[in-house]
């Protein structure tokens, strides 16, 4: 416990008024704000891990879905990447773009798509992240997913016809 350190009685220890000088020991007080640090620090929460969440489907045949409503992102070389409506057998509406000269391209294609549906939900978008693609890319396209809203979209493979749209687009 703390205790009062009183001075020895002597004319020299005591004020003019008559009251005598008090030294109180802090040492426990101390050892009482060191205790409380610790225990703040240790049961604090400084940063949360957080993680993409992407769920994929089950094994099996794949749904058909409408052309008309489906969006493909084709991710190219050096932050490249093509976005066309439908499928590559007969792509309609392609734009090249890139995504990190122009983040917001991506995302002004997908709002202009689900406009023209009138349904956020009733978009898919296919992204193919080709050979020359790399993780940053496709981290970048499933942000522009969740910002955008988009509820539907796979990433899968590139064909043949889109090796070729990838030749074919400088």
């Amino acid at each position: 416990m703390a205790d009062l350190n009183l001075p020895v009685l002597g004319k020299a220890k005591y004020r003019a008024t008559g009251i005598k000088a008090l030294r109180i020991d802090m040492t426990p007080m101390v050892d009482l704000g060191f205790l409380l640090i610790t225990f703040f620090i240790f049961n604090t929460v400084l940063n949360r891990h957080t993680a993409m969440q992407l769920l994929l489907p089950a094994d099996g045949p794949s749904a058909p879905f409408a052309e008309s409503r489906t969006l493909t992102v084709l991710l190219a070389q050096d932050g490249n990447a093509i976005c066309y409506e439908g499928f590559a057998q007969e792509p309609s509406g392609i734009h090249a773009i890139n995504m990190f000269l122009a983040p917001a391209a991506l995302r002004s294609i997908i709002t202009q798509k689900q406009k023209s549906l009138g349904n956020q939900a009733a978009l898919m978008v296919i992204i193919k992240p080709g050979t020359q693609s790399n993780y940053r890319q496709l981290v970048a396209a499933l942000d522009e997913m969740t910002i955008s809203g988009v509820k539907k979209y796979a990433i899968t493979d590139v064909d043949q016809a889109d090796k070729k749209l990838l030749l074919a687009t400088p």
